[in-house]
């Protein structure tokens, strides 16, 4: 699994679908969103579609 270096999204994609960002494998903590437009969490963070998420990517 891969981490989008600009929005986090997970995928097994070679490039983020999300918003065409650079991808890596050196990610950790797993964020998943179920309802983003009621999750402060995902406000927090500026995240607009649901899905799995890394906590921190380098």
């Amino acid at each position: 699994m891969y981490a989008c270096k600009k929005c986090r999204y997970l995928t097994e994609q070679d490039v983020c679908p999300i918003c065409g960002g650079e991808v890596s494998k050196d990610w950790q903590g797993l964020l998943i969103i179920v309802d983003y437009s009621r999750s402060k969490i995902a406000e927090r963070l500026g995240i607009t579609i649901n899905g799995k998420y890394a906590l921190r990517v380098r």
